[in-house]
């Protein structure tokens, strides 16, 4: 299949690194994918043997640079905001031509304007959870059109590359203590105050709270007005997040809005036991493997945290189970998900293509 990957973001978010591991997946399969971004994008720096387009400054001037690249039959897959806006406004003209148009939506909240997803312009729309389809369709996008393709993250984002002996060594832990972990963002989204807030109020605990990606300078002058800066270990923002993951014997989610965060994927594909706040699609993957909790109440959670600590029998039932479930989120099986999506259209349309499966 001829594929075009748009997207409208420069940074590494979650849903760019979505879009951008798809790239590679189909890629490897035999597909002829194009990734478009924008010219600032920092994408391409992850993998230079893409096949990337740098698009023009100027949005005014990507229909023309992607129409060059879609000789008919092509899918055409926007992720993003503003990409998925421009891809609706074309879609009429690139179907006409023998093309299918798909919008991809990753977040929860309700689309500020609406009209992208009541195009006739569009054939599909995908979505990384039911509750984001639930979103849409209390909008009015048509049933027919939502597909759920979950997020997917490649084996490769589960391997460490070091020993626990040597990450528990970098981060001064003592011999057997426990480990609170997260991976989270500055933003108040991410709900890094209500983690902080939530491990300073434990009672009885001598073990340490990591947090991955977050500013230690921004959060270590709450842990210390709340009297427990020494309960708090901070790493900066890394590609390593699984050489962490390992040394973890608990993963806490504590953001006040989501859809399906990669960070909270990669933790169950490593079989940590999860406690997290009941938001969009997570209640989806904590699924009998942790314990959920509601969004922006640091009470909750520090219970249960101390709940989830005092049973190691539970915890290893969960561990258990979030191995079970990360089967369904290998990038390998979003891609199958995808390739037979993108197969079936072409399809329903009339358009011949040639297919890797």
């Amino acid at each position: 299949m001829r594929i075009v990957l748009l997207t409208s973001s420069s940074t590494r978010s979650g849903g760019s690194l979505q879009a951008y591991y798809l790239a590679r997946e189909l890629t490897d399969r035999g597909h002829e994918v194009r990734f478009a971004v924008p010219r600032d994008s920092s994408l391409p720096e992850i993998d230079p043997g893409l096949h990337w387009l740098l698009l023009p400054r100027e949005r005014k001037h990507w229909r023309a640079e992607i129409e060059k690249i879609m000789a008919p039959p092509t899918v055409l897959h926007a992720f993003h905001n503003k990409a998925c806006k421009l891809a609706a406004w074309w879609g009429l003209r690139l179907r006409r031509k023998g093309n299918v148009v798909l919008l991809n939506r990753g977040v929860c909240y309700r689309p500020g304007n609406p009209l992208p997803y009541w195009s006739p312009g569009v054939d599909a729309y995908t979505v990384n959870s039911q509750a984001c389809g639930r979103v849409l369709r209390r909008l009015g996008t048509p049933r027919s059109k939502l597909h759920v393709v979950r997020s997917g993250v490649p084996a490769s984002r589960a391997e460490p590359h070091r020993s626990p002996a040597d990450v528990r060594a970098e981060l001064g832990l003592e011999p057997g203590q426990t480990v609170v972990g997260s991976v989270a963002g500055d933003k108040p989204v991410k709900g890094v105050d209500v983690l902080v807030r939530a491990v300073a109020s434990l009672e009885d605990f001598s073990g340490r709270c990591l947090i991955i990606g977050a500013n230690p300078d921004k959060w270590r002058p709450l842990a210390e007005e709340l009297g427990r800066p020494e309960r708090f270990v901070f790493v900066s923002r890394t590609p390593q997040v699984a050489d962490y993951l390992q040394v973890m014997h608990l993963f806490v989610l504590p953001s006040r809005s989501e859809s399906m965060p990669n960070t909270l994927v990669e933790a169950v594909m490593a079989g940590l036991p999860v406690v997290a706040t009941r938001v969009g699609g997570v209640p989806e993957l904590v699924d009998g493997n942790g314990l959920l909790v509601p969004p922006d109440d640091p009470a909750a959670m520090s219970r249960a945290i101390g709940e989830s600590l005092a049973n190691e029998v539970g915890r290893r039932a969960w561990a258990k189970r979030s191995l079970e479930l990360a089967e369904n989120y290998t990038l390998a099986a979003k891609a199958d998900r995808v390739e037979r999506l993108y197969g079936s259209l072409l399809l329903k349309r009339g358009l011949a293509y040639q297919s890797t499966l």
